[in-house]
């Protein structure tokens, strides 16, 4: 028991030591990105006051706006004035919605955590079956189509498919709303059928997001159960006797699953960069649509804001893949 609970210490000491190795490294790798995205921004051509291109505003009156918002100083010195306040948690006001960047991001971010949530158990869920089925039936003609589906999934862009769902499904046979997360009304609608309302509208984007990405986790999930089925505790289970679907699910992919943990980090950016492209096309009101907006206008604080959250959110991932695999698998927590 004493060596027990001294190897318990020595793992909860790994993993402390892992957390913050991982978050230094982490806040340099944000800084580097919020750095090049700073300078990007303001050396691309165009004016953020193009949004207050107005024949009646005078020269003086643009003039005081650039002094106001600070764009008349030169890139450095904003640049710093910009790192000190955002290490404060200001963010800026935003040049299009003329509010706290902070604000208009936290009214954007549910919008944005639902379609997620909806679509990463969906993405998983259908990845996992696919790769199950496709190991069980290695080399046949199964095997084979799944994995040209798959490929075919994984390489066709997700705009495209964003727009064959809308065609198909919402022009062609209107089963599902072509975008908008609400319909018109809604909000005068009973707390039953808002949810259902909700439901039809997050339906073809969550199913549009977790399609896009599905087949790459199938693949993976095919190759490790491949490998983990020729082992010898497999045999021996079947020949205890036991059931394949059981061998299948209890015991080969509770073994192939710590690898495919890694790979949520890698999925986590997928999904958000999927997300951007998806809510633009179905019109959804999320930090995707709001940063392509804020590009667009050259909205500097919305970009820079929305830029950090989404690296936060991916380091975030991949610090979490890397604490689950440890604590699934011993072996990499004494490495």
């Amino acid at each position: 028991m004493a060596n027990d609970a001294a190897e318990g210490r020595r793992d909860r000491s790994t993993l402390g030591s892992l957390v913050l190795r991982r978050g230094a490294a982490a806040l340099v790798v944000l800084a580097l990105v919020l750095t090049a995205t700073f300078f990007l921004l303001h050396l691309a051509p165009g004016d953020p006051l193009q949004i207050v291109a107005d024949p009646r505003i005078s020269v003086e009156q643009r003039d005081r706006l650039r002094r106001l918002y600070g764009l008349d100083r030169p890139p450095l010195e904003q640049y710093l004035a910009w790192m000190a306040a955002a290490a404060r948690g200001d963010w800026g006001i935003s040049y299009l919605h003329q509010r706290p960047a902070a604000r208009v991001l936290a009214e954007a971010l549910p919008n944005t955590l639902v379609l997620a949530a909806a679509a990463l158990p969906l993405q998983y869920g259908l990845g996992i079956w696919l790769g199950v089925a496709a190991a069980r039936r290695a080399r046949q003609r199964a095997d084979h189509l799944i994995r040209a589906g798959s490929l075919l999934l994984y390489s066709l862009p997700i705009f495209w498919l964003g727009l064959m769902a809308i065609l198909l499904l919402a022009v062609r046979w209107p089963i599902f709303p072509a975008g908008h997360m609400w319909s018109v009304g809604a909000e005068e609608l009973s707390w039953p059928r808002r949810a259902l309302d909700l439901l039809r509208h997050l339906a073809l984007p969550a199913g549009v997001l977790a399609l896009s990405t599905a087949g790459g986790i199938a693949r993976f999930v095919r190759n490790a159960l491949l490998e983990t089925l020729g082992e010898d505790y497999i045999r021996a289970a079947r020949a205890r006797g036991l059931g394949e679907p059981r061998v299948v699910w209890r015991h080969a992919l509770r073994n192939a699953l710590p690898p495919l943990l890694q790979v949520f980090g890698l999925q986590l950016t997928q999904l958000l960069s999927g997300a951007l492209v998806v809510e633009v096309v179905f019109a959804w009101p999320g930090l995707g649509r709001l940063a392509y907006e804020g590009i667009l206008g050259r909205d500097y604080p919305v970009v820079l804001a929305t830029t950090a959250l989404a690296g936060i959110a991916v380091v975030a991932g991949s610090l979490a893949a890397d604490l689950l695999h440890a604590a699934a698998d011993p072996r990499v927590r004494r490495a």
